[in-house]
C-alpha cells in the first residue's frame, strides 16, 4: 500500500515487548543516541540522494510527468519498488517497467549508469559540501499528523512527506555516495 491509498491511514508504530499500556497511561521510551543518529544520517541521506537521482534524469522523459519538490520528474516516486533504511545505509529498489515507460521514461537513459551515478553524486557533493537546516513541520501534535520533511538546499527550500527521524544540518553527513548494482543484475 502507499501513503494516500484510500481506506488507509499511515502512522508511526512503537512496537513493544510485554502488555501494551492503556491509553493515557504515561510511558516512557528510551532510544540509543547512536544508532538514532546513524538512522537519522541514512534517512536524510536517502532523500536527498532520491532527489539528486531525479535532477540526473531529468533530461531522460519525452512526456510530462508529477515533479520532485525540486522540480525535476520525480523518477524515484514513480518507480521505487522498495527503500530500506539501516544504520549508515539505506537501498532503493527501482522497477523499470511498463507503466514508467508510458509515461515516459526513456530507458536508454539507463545505458550509462556509471554517468548517472556520477551526475547524482556531483549533486550530493555539492549540497553536502554546502550543508543545510534540515527539520520535520506538522501541523499539530497528534500521532496521526501528516509530517512533511524540509530541507534548506542552495537551490532553496524542499520538502517530502516524512516523520521518520533526520539530522538537523546536512553538515552532520560526512558524505553521500550512490552506486549502481552490478550489470548481472540490471533488469529492465
Amino acid at each position: 500500500m502507499r501513503t494516500g491509498t484510500e481506506g488507509w491511514t499511515f502512522v508511526v508504530a512503537h512496537i513493544i515487548d510485554g502488555t501494551p499500556p492503556e491509553t493515557g497511561e504515561g510511558v516512557r521510551i528510551d532510544v540509543d543516541p547512536e544508532h538514532r543518529a546513524a538512522l537519522s544520517r541514512a534517512h536524510t541521506a536517502c532523500h536527498l540522494a532520491a532527489l539528486a537521482l531525479d535532477a540526473a534524469l531529468a533530461g531522460s522523459w519525452s512526456k510530462a510527468v508529477p515533479t520532485d519538490a525540486l522540480g525535476s520528474p520525480a523518477f524515484d516516486s514513480l518507480a521505487i519498488q522498495q527503500s530500506r533504511i539501516t544504520p549508515h545505509h539505506s537501498v532503493d529498489i527501482y522497477r523499470i517497467g511498463k507503466s514508467l515507460r508510458r509515461k515516459g521514461f526513456m530507458v536508454t537513459a539507463l545505458d550509462d549508469l556509471d554517468a548517472v551515478t556520477d551526475r547524482t553524486n556531483a549533486q550530493l557533493a555539492t549540497w553536502v559540501g554546502a550543508g543545510g537546516p534540515v527539520r520535520i513541520d506538522r501541523d499539530d501534535d497528534r500521532l496521526s499528523s501528516r509530517r512533511t520533511w524540509v530541507c534548506e538546499l542552495p537551490g532553496g527550500s524542499t520538502d517530502i512527506p516524512c516523520g521518520g527521524t533526520h539530522v538537523t544540518n546536512i553538515t552532520e553527513i560526512a558524505g553521500i555516495t550512490t552506486r549502481s548494482p552490478p550489470a548481472r543484475s540490471r533488469a529492465v
